[in-house]
């Protein structure tokens, strides 16, 4: 019975967990990439909250 069970409240936190830092890598390379960074992904993660905010800030409507 404990085979037929779904999943537990930990599999669905892992496999979100798993899916959000999977998404967040791909999207650190794809700014590496864009900017030609090579392998520095520090500067790339950086990058991309930076444009994270920027976008927050343009679709509030602030101006800087």
């Amino acid at each position: 019975s404990r085979f037929l069970a779904g999943a537990s409240e930990r599999d669905i936190v892992y496999a979100g967990l798993a899916y959000t830092m999977e998404q967040s890598a791909k999207q650190i390379m794809n700014v590496a990439a864009r900017y030609n960074l090579g392998l520095d992904q520090r500067t790339a993660a950086y990058l991309c909250a930076l444009e994270k905010v920027l976008t927050v800030y343009n679709e509030a409507g602030f101006t800087y």
